[in-house]
């Protein structure tokens, strides 16, 4: 039979990829921080100043999360300075745009301004944390980031009764911002701190300071976790804890082979992992931290900070703690034995990955320097100023950042020729240097590195203007591995072979020794605008630094992300949503798509039957190849039976988020609406929104098997509405007349949700459902699935007002991660009245309300009058029981980001339909062999209890392929798609029929039964839909005559 008398139904896929999956065991999570800067008032060292503190905290907020996941950061600076956020540590993969240093990759936050970070975790685990990134405001703008490993995963110790934040901190007497500006204007050294601090506290060694010292309570035998971060300006800290000897698990983010020490040195913008056992007699035991300070001659703060380790328990406490031993401030001997014990991890679990050999080496000293001064009037030697240099050029920010002069092509903004090599040769480490080799170049100077190239970094110590001492250097956007380190001048011959290339530490600051070098190694596989500079911050003011830019790779995603805030979105002549089509029943429409876009597409015509007309479809691979940029494709939409609304989308990929609009099908000419003709007609159209770039949402979800971001917000009518940051203004208002009557044609083109909504105090009339008429059902909320489309009568019956129109989530599925933020628009009557100042509210059931769903859906009956019949298949030719799950599928060395290591996938009586490299219609049409497969079975491969609370994990491996299931012309067909609880997963799933309108005639909770189920069905006026809502862990009978022939992507 050809193609005239047969039916070609491809394979039923979920119509939303990855709708919502749970296995809350595995999946990354988005959380939401606001960050709000504001002068707050604090009192140490017997007085008080104002200073720049996040949510009034010093130390600032933690941040909790796990690996993987995601942070939307929104820092509204409310203070007196700008000022800009770095995640110390985290790589950003792709996102520079986030990463935080003053006009390296963004303009600073003005007061009043507010900047979103979008801070992607990515490989790192354990302690790390955020700080301001503008001139020295970092002193008291700063907090922990704690990331726990993967859910699902433990630590590779036993887990620790408790975790305590230890953060080490300089405190200023004076106004810190003023301190470094004073600084910087005379040419000297800036003033020192007067006290450092632990958790924002100096301890009762110093002043004023005995009643707030921090006391961290133990339990005898109890192990804690001390998440240690020395976010210090200027000085290095050793650190010891009375009679307890420390255990240091971790660096920087990464775990390393268990270190005990009595003492440790951590260095500014480094963290630690530390377990600490609570094994002493009963006491109390001094917490001590004081200077290392390497340089001979160079100014610091000799103090020592203080807290208290506190046994619980009944005891006598000492008048005093007993004190721990510390090493001397200039014991290069101890920090070195301490730094040169710590080795990566590098197990199985915690692989690690050391280039073997180097695509680009690089060379660079690091010196502090003088430069001339008008009239020798500046405060440094012999009247100089005091600057600091790599490869003897010291770095001067430019006026605009320069990830975005890079990112626009703009010129004249920073060099591309920072030298792989010093200018000149000498003895960098001698005792005794001249003079004219102090003064350097200055610039703004950057480092162009090709993307996967493998790097060594040598860096060189020198003891320029006897000033040689520790350098914490720290790279933004990578880890590094140390593989070597020695004292005196780097040599190219023999040093290299002493490398550690086996298990060398993973860091992102690295302290790079008093008249010494440091060799790092890095594959360069992070493309973006990269920040390396000294974490002395008095060093890094002076120009100790540089920028490294890695380019991108040969594909989206090994590329820079678009910048993020205002982006470019795909859309149709302009608009989003796009253009509104007007047709009348019956009618034909010619439509000429040209893509003039960045990315191939298709144009579908959501519950248009097309009769006899598949080519006209639209699904991407289904019934044609896409059209590609720079191509034109005509579609012919042949209207037939369908009135009401339906709609258009995109159907490639995840384009149709914000390609897609409405189509509104009226009356036949000559006939009417079955209800009195509205006043007038609003699109309702709700939509999600998402700030990254939706294509490279998906793509990179698909690579790495795991499920995509969740959108940032819902619209209506393309606005998020006011309760979003910087929405208000756009938020969309519906006009009325008191006493009128409004159609609403409310779409749901959302991508992930289904959605509950309602318009406070005010009734909803449902008059038809995709495209079809039904029975009138008043109701004061509605759920309305992604692809479903309604047509609501509306009376404009209340007192003169505002009234808000809510949408939020429905989301079945026990923790599925999904969007839970909520949309509005306002219903504004017409007329002279006072507006509220803000409109009231609607209820909205819950986002799990099952019963709220089933109330309402149970609720829509055709409208079946003579002027509307139906005609519901009373006997069946074709029965086909189709589960629907979300499964996992193997990956190589268990590399994916779905449940162990796994990749999520999704499936039809489990098989996971492949889309195939020429479209489906075109091979069946010319008979060209190899597409696809026609044997999709029509009953599950085996029967289990599909909605068991729990299920065994080796029925979650489909199979996958190209199938399709063929239908006799004229066939009466009846489909039951029954959800499944594999991967405790089951969730409602909106399924949508290309080509047809099908009826609903039965649904259910539970496994259907073939039996008694049956006996229930509504074969008198059930809803004729395009797209169904598959309860959750239950099952939806549906029944069509095949009597359309064609290619269909069904249930997509």
């Amino acid at each position: 039979m050809g193609l005239k008398n047969k039916v070609l139904i491809s394979e039923i896929l979920l119509f939303l990829l990855f709708d919502g999956f749970l296995f809350c065991l595995a999946w990354p999570k988005i959380h939401y921080h606001d960050f709000v800067l504001t002068e707050t008032s604090y009192t140490r060292l017997c007085s008080t100043k104002k200073i720049l503190t996040v949510n009034g905290k010093f130390p600032g907020p933690e941040i909790h999360a796990h690996k993987g996941d995601t942070v939307l950061l929104n820092v509204i600076n409310k203070g007196d300075y700008n000022v800009t956020i770095h995640w110390h540590g985290v790589k950003q993969p792709r996102n520079p745009w986030s990463d935080g240093p003053e006009f390296i990759t963004q303009c600073p936050i003005q007061p009043g301004a507010n900047f979103t970070y979008e801070i992607k975790l990515s490989s790192e685990e354990g302690t790390l944390w955020w700080h301001a990134h503008s001139d020295w405001s970092r002193a008291t703008v700063h907090g922990p980031l704690f990331i726990y490993p993967k859910i699902g995963t433990t630590y590779p110790f036993a887990k620790p009764h408790a975790e305590v934040p230890i953060i080490f901190g300089s405190w200023f007497k004076g106004d810190v911002m003023e301190i470094i500006e004073e600084a910087l204007v005379k040419g000297g050294e800036p003033n020192l701190s007067d006290a450092f601090t632990i958790n924002g506290q100096p301890g009762d060694l110093y002043e004023c300071s005995k009643p707030g010292t921090f006391r961290m309570l133990v339990e005898y035998g109890k192990t804690y976790l001390l998440r240690t971060i020395n976010s210090g300006m200027n000085e290095e800290l050793f650190f010891a804890i009375d009679q307890h000897q420390l255990t240091v698990v971790g660096t920087d983010g990464a775990y390393i082979k268990p270190l005990t020490v009595d003492y440790l040195l951590i260095t500014p913008g480094q963290t630690m992992d530390i377990l600490l056992k609570a094994n002493k007699p009963l006491s109390h035991y001094y917490m001590a931290a004081r200077a290392y300070s390497s340089g001979t001659g160079v100014p610091f703060d000799n103090t020592t900070t203080t807290a208290i380790l506190q046994y619980s328990g009944n005891y006598t406490a000492p008048s005093s703690p007993s004190f721990p031993y510390l090493p001397y401030y200039n014991d290069t001997t101890a920090a070195t034995n301490f730094t040169r014990g710590i080795r990566s991890l590098a197990d199985k679990d915690h692989p690690i990955d050391v280039p073997k050999t180097v695509d680009t080496r690089i060379y660079v000293t690091i010196s502090i320097n003088t430069y001339p001064c008008a009239n020798n009037s500046c405060e440094g030697p012999n009247g100089s100023r005091v600057i600091a240099s790599m490869n003897n050029i010291s770095f001067v920010n430019p006026s605009i950042d320069i990830l975005g002069a890079y990112y626009k092509k703009i010129k004249g903004v920073f060099g591309t020729d920072f030298p792989d090599e010093p200018p000149y040769y000498f003895n960098f480490t001698a005792d005794e240097l001249a003079n004219n080799l102090t003064i350097p170049k200055r610039g703004t100077k950057a480092k162009v590195l090709e993307f996967n190239s493998t790097v060594e970094i040598v860096i060189q110590g020198t003891n320029l203007l006897s000033a040689g001492e520790n350098h914490p250097m720290h790279l933004h956007g990578f880890s590094f591995y140390l593989v070597g380190s020695g004292f005196g001048n780097f040599n190219n011959v023999t040093d290299p072979k002493g490398y550690n290339l086996v298990d060398p530490p993973e860091l992102n600051t690295v302290g790079v020794p008093k008249n010494g070098w440091s060799a790092i190694r890095f594959r360069a596989d992070n493309p973006g605008v990269w920040f390396m500079h000294c974490h002395l911050e008095r060093h890094a003011s002076w120009g100790m630094d540089t920028v490294f830019i890695v380019k991108n790779g040969p594909t989206r995603l090994t590329s820079i992300r678009r910048k993020p805030r205002t982006k470019k979105i795909l859309t149709v002549n302009g608009k989003f949503p796009g253009p509104e089509i007007h047709a009348h029943k019956g009618d034909t429409l010619l439509l000429n798509v040209i893509n003039k876009g960045d990315y191939n597409v298709t144009i579908h015509w959501h519950g248009v039957k097309q009769p006899r007309n598949p080519w006209s479809d639209g699904p991407e691979f289904i019934t044609q190849c896409p059209i590609q940029p720079g191509a034109n494709f005509t579609y012919e939409i042949k209207l037939s039976s369908e009135e009401g609304t339906l709609w258009w989308h995109a159907h490639s990929d995840w384009s149709r988020a914000t390609v897609h609009g409405p189509l509104f099908i009226y009356p036949k000419i000559g006939t009417t609406y079955p209800f009195a003709k509205p006043h007038a007609e609003v699109p309702i159209i709700f939509g999600s929104w998402f700030k990254g770039d939706v294509m490279e949402i998906i793509e990179e979800a698909l690579v790495k098997g795991g499920e995509p971001n969740l959108s940032d917000a819902f619209t209506i009518n393309g606005q998020p509405g006011d309760l979003y940051d910087c929405s208000k203004p756009g938020t969309f208002r519906m006009l009325v007349e008191y006493g009128k009557t409004y159609l609403l044609r409310m779409i749901n083109s959302g991508m992930n949700e289904e959605l509950f909504f309602a318009i406070d105090q005010h009734q909803l009339t449902v008059v038809g459902t995709d495209g079809a008429y039904i029975k009138p059902l008043t109701v004061d909320y509605l759920m309305i699935t992604p692809g479903q489309t309604m047509d609501i009568l509306l009376k404009a019956n209340k007192p003169l007002s505002h009234y808000y129109m809510a949408a939020r989530a429905y989301s079945s599925g026990t923790g599925v991660p999904f969007d839970n933020t909520t949309t509005t628009a306002i219903l504004q009557y017409s007329g002279n009245y006072t507006a509220p100042s803000s409109p009231s509210f609607p209820h909205l059931p819950y986002y799990n309300d099952t019963t709220a769903v089933t109330n309402f859906t149970h609720g829509i009956r055709s409208l079946a009058d003579k002027d509307h019949p139906i005609d519901v298949p009373k006997t069946v030719d074709t029965r086909i029981y189709v589960t629907i799950s979300v499964n996992t599928y193997p990956c190589a060395n268990n590399s994916c980001d779905g449940p162990n290591g796994s990749r999520v996938l999704a499936s039809m009586n489990n098989i996971s339909f492949v889309n195939p490299s020429i479209d489906i219609l075109g091979a069946y049409y010319k008979k060209i062999s190899g597409v696809f497969g026609t044997d999709f079975p029509d009953e599950p491969p085996y029967y289990f209890n599909f909605t068991a609370d729990e299920l065994a994990n080796n029925l979650t491996i489909p199979t996958k392929g190209t199938k399709a299931k063929i239908l006799e012309f004229n066939s009466t067909v009846e489909i039951v798609i029954q959800g499944t609880n594999l991967l405790s997963a089951g969730e409602n799933h909106p399924m949508h029929l290309h080509g047809y309108s099908f009826y609903l005639v039965g649904s259910g909770f539970g496994n259907f039964d073939n039996v008694t189920d049956p006996k229930g069905y509504n074969l008198v006026d059930p809803p004729e839909l395009n797209t169904v809502g598959v309860p959750r862990n239950g099952w939806s009978a549906i029944r069509f005559r095949a009597d359309n022939p064609g290619k269909l992507a069904s249930f997509r």
